[in-house]
Parts: C-alpha cells; sequence; structure tokens
C-alpha cells in the first residue's frame, strides 16, 4: 500500500487488499506448480516480514525470473541482494533452471544494483508489463 515501494516498481502500482490476497494465493499455486515461487523475506532477529522474494515466469516470455521487493525501511541493508541470490542458487541447484532474468523499469537504480551484485549480467531493454524495462541474466555456472 506505500506508493515509495510500489508506484513506477511494480506494474499497476499500489495493490488493494483485494489484490494482495490475489497475488498471495498465485504465490502458493506457483509454488504447487513449479517447485518454486514467491516467497516472505523474514528478519530473522525478530520474524518481522521484510517484503518477498522468488522466481516465477516472466510475463508469458516462457523465462523465469527473480524479482523481489522490501519495505522502504529495509532498502540498502542488503537483504534483497541475499534474499536473490539464495533464490537464484536454489533455482539452480534444485530447481533445474539453466537461466534466471531480472526486469526493472529503467528508473529503478537500487534493482540494478541488486542484479548486478547476485553476478547477473545487462542484456537491455525488452517489452513487458505494456512499457519497456531492463533486463538482466544469470547462467547456470558450468
Amino acid at each position: 500500500a506505500k506508493p515509495e515501494v510500489m508506484d513506477g516498481n511494480i506494474p499497476g502500482g499500489t495493490w488493494t487488499p483485494e489484490r494482495t490476497a490475489r497475488i498471495v494465493e498465485r504465490m502458493r499455486e506457483l509454488d504447487a506448480e513449479m517447485g518454486f515461487g514467491f516467497y516472505p523475506v523474514v528478519l530473522r532477529e525478530t520474524g518481522a516480514i521484510l517484503g518477498h522474494c522468488g522466481l516465477g515466469p516472466l510475463e508469458k516470455s516462457g523465462e523465469v525470473e527473480v524479482a523481489y521487493i522490501l519495505d522502504s525501511p529495509q532498502w540498502n541493508k542488503g537483504y534483497a541482494s541475499e534474499a536473490a541470490r539464495a533464490v537464484v542458487q536454489y533455482g539452480f541447484e534444485n530447481a533445474g533452471l539453466d537461466r534466471i532474468v531480472a526486469v526493472a523499469f529503467p528508473h529503478n537504480e537500487r534493482s540494478f544494483n541488486v542484479m548486478r551484485r547476485i553476478g547477473m549480467t545487462l542484456v537491455g531493454p525488452a517489452q513487458h508489463f505494456g512499457t519497456t524495462v531492463i533486463k538482466y541474466e544469470i547462467l547456470k555456472p558450468a
């Protein structure tokens, strides 16, 4: 529900409680269907939910993306990189993936920094969510 977190970072901007419930249900379905999905990012010390991170299909492309979103007080603490690195490793070691992508809107420099920190390389502009995004990729290590 926070505009600074959602607007311009997630297609469609802020979520209503109803949309949130539908998306959480879809996250659970992905896990059952594909063996991976999106999960809460939890602070070990307190159990507080900071956001979510995971793997899922990238909008009708046939590609699997790593995606993450954290509440604004949790930005710039390394949590997104830690979570994304873990789910990418899971994708390669347990889900049989050979390539994982990530996309972000052109102004989202924080997200590009996470992508680079976890070893992703720039692919370039791509069309998703009805607009131009910037795509990165990472290949399974040999």
